[in-house]
């Protein structure tokens, strides 16, 4: 399984890497966005599909996005995502057909 859709990281695995990285790493930024996560957001210009799937948390979203794996790991970590919610999002993504080499 891999999740890129195309044979490199789009400019939307980019744009993703981008915000959860600076959401991560820098100090003051995970304050902000759970003070106002739409302010914090349109800073980036997202579409708004990847401001739905950032803000909703949507584990199997970020990850088909093109999401670096780590960077996910850091926000389900900041988000406080339990372990076990966020394995299930990205096991659940085993039983799609256009996911699985079976």
């Amino acid at each position: 399984m891999a999740n890129w859709q195309e044979l490199i990281p789009s400019t939307r695995a980019y744009l993703m890497d981008k915000v959860l990285y600076q959401l991560h790493h820098n100090d003051d930024h995970l304050e902000a966005y759970k003070v106002d996560a739409d302010a914090y957001l349109a800073r980036f210009n997202l579409p708004a599909d990847l401001v739905r799937c950032i803000k909703g948390n949507d584990v199997a979203k970020m990850y088909l996005s093109g999401v670096n794996p780590y960077l996910l790991r850091a926000h389900c970590i900041g988000m406080k995502i339990p372990e076990d919610v966020s394995l299930a999002a990205l096991r659940s993504l085993l039983t799609r057909k256009e996911y699985n080499n079976g």
